[in-house]
């Protein structure tokens, strides 16, 4: 079975530098009672003292046994209007980073546009942000968009079928989508994340987009979370999320 938390985790220091080839265990006492071993950055004389291999800083003599293993955060933010969705921003404009405060360093999977609202995936694990993000995982993205205009019936299939931009040209994959009670807003789910693509697909039908909200990300949905507030994920979610792109990249 996996260890999973850190007190299952623990094992005496003795045994730990005996594991990493220092010295024997009976050894390794004598090292921690001459003081030439730190923890942490703490000098430690305690042989019966334990650590965790996976988090803690374990130095002998100058000499740093492993490099901590960086924990992996998964992190759901409900993204308010006009905030960039960078780390940071060269003309000091609000960015996520600074309503997500961890000590992990952690960056946004995919991007957001500034006046675009909703749920917004944060982590420092790469592997699965780049999955994530590679087209061949189809991760849905669903929408809801508020319009100048009321939309008709009759322009659902020109906007589901797989349309060309107007502006580009490019042609965006089929989707979903369905008018809402007045007509003025629209629910869409997506596979693709082209730049301002869901804005663009109105546009060249000739609707402007006066406010758009994502509303799930990977099944992921914001919940009770208030606009500018966020929460980690839990076990079930993070899995799902494994589970999604395992067959991808």
């Amino acid at each position: 079975m996996s260890k999973n938390t850190r007190e299952e985790r623990l094992v005496r220091i003795n045994r730990y530098l005996a594991m990493s080839g220092i010295a024997s265990r009976r050894a390794a006492d004598q090292l921690v009672v001459a003081g030439r071993v730190t923890v942490n950055g703490l000098l430690i004389t305690e042989p019966g003292l334990r650590v965790d291999p996976k988090t803690d800083e374990v130095i002998v003599d100058g000499r740093r046994l492993a490099e901590p293993e960086a924990r992996k955060v998964y992190i759901l933010f409900n993204k308010p209007r006009n905030v960039i969705t960078t780390s940071s921003d060269e003309k000091n404009r609000d960015t996520v980073l600074d309503h997500v405060s961890v000590k992990e360093r952690v960056y946004p999977v995919g991007r957001l546009d500034r006046k675009t609202t909703g749920v917004l995936l944060l982590t420092n694990d790469g592997d699965l942000a780049h999955k994530l993000m590679h087209p061949s995982s189809n991760v849905k993205k669903e929408y809801i968009a508020v319009l100048d205009n009321k939309f008709p019936h009759a322009l659902l299939l020109q906007l589901t079928g797989g349309m060309r931009l107007k502006d580009t040209g490019e042609k965006v994959m089929p989707c979903q989508a369905r008018i809402l009670d007045d007509g003025l807003q629209v629910w869409m789910s997506i596979h693709e994340g082209k730049n301002h693509q869901v804005r663009r697909m109105f546009e060249t039908l000739g609707f402007e987009v006066k406010r758009l909200e994502r509303i799930a990300y990977a099944g992921l949905k914001v919940g009770e979370l208030r606009r500018g507030e966020w929460r980690y994920l839990g076990r079930k979610e993070i899995q799902q999320l494994q589970q999604l792109v395992s067959g991808g990249v």
